[in-house]
């Protein structure tokens, strides 16, 4: 933020110098989604969601729900991600290399990074508040909280009811800090994959309505852990049953 000058931010502070911002960076995101110009796409998008973030969180309310799709647009920025399933792809201009380990790397690492979050989470919480962390009344007042201030998009006020069941809480909240502890197990196991994904919807959906925090991006990313080969090959599977279930049917 500090290599440009203020003169630069006094001509992009305002209405029409942050809209051509944001519809350079939704134009650049659109394109290195579908695969278009992907090398030059996914660059720009990295460099522009970073200056993006960097502006709005240094002049505005932090939020790091943003951080891992930060991470995650470098890697797809500096690995091979537009070989296939891209519209570069439709017109010849790329083709698919031998190697699996050139796309699966990146797939490992973006699953790693979104894990961390989760984990990392959990260790700060542990680090810094220790057992007291686990306290009846530390959900409420932090729920509470959350939910009085006007910094939130929503203003649920389900966390008046929490003191009524702070009882209960210790346990709630010590299940959510080990079920982020065990968020890497999603990276290495299907199985576990799927129980810890479910387990984080209902995690954020609780946050939304519990303390008005909701990270929709978060959720988004979770689709790092579809095994998009598996799913296509499901699809093309199903294709030729119903296929052969025509032609079975004719007379």
């Amino acid at each position: 933020m500090q290599i440009l000058s203020w003169r630069f931010y006094d001509l992009l502070l305002t209405p029409a110098g942050m809209l051509t911002l944001k519809w350079l960076m939704v134009v650049s995101l659109f394109a290195a989604t579908i695969g278009c110009l992907t090398n030059l796409a996914t660059k720009s998008s990295a460099l522009l969601f970073v200056f993006y973030e960097g502006l709005l969180r240094s002049f505005g309310h932090f939020n790091h729900d943003e951080m891992p799709a930060v991470y995650i647009l470098i890697v797809l920025a500096l690995t091979p991600c537009g070989d296939a399933f891209s519209c570069d792809s439709w017109r010849g201009k790329t083709r698919p290399r031998q190697s699996g380990i050139v796309y699966g790397y990146p797939i490992l690492l973006m699953r790693v990074l979104l894990a961390w979050s989760y984990f990392s989470s959990a260790l700060i919480k542990i680090r810094v508040a220790g057992l007291s962390y686990l306290s009846p009344d530390n959900l409420p007042s932090l729920a509470i909280v959350h939910s009085l201030d006007n910094l939130h998009d929503t203003h649920f006020r389900l966390a008046f009811w929490l003191p009524h069941v702070r009882e209960y809480l210790p346990v709630f909240v010590a299940l959510v800090v080990l079920w982020e502890l065990s968020f890497p197990l999603a990276i290495f196991f299907r199985r576990a994959r799927w129980i810890i994904l479910a387990l984080g919807i209902f995690f954020h959906l609780g946050t939304l309505f519990f303390m008005n925090i909701f990270f929709p991006y978060h959720l988004a990313m979770y689709l790092v852990f579809v095994d998009w080969g598996r799913v296509r090959r499901r699809v093309e599977a199903f294709g030729r049953r119903k296929s052969l279930r025509t032609v079975g049917d004719q007379p």
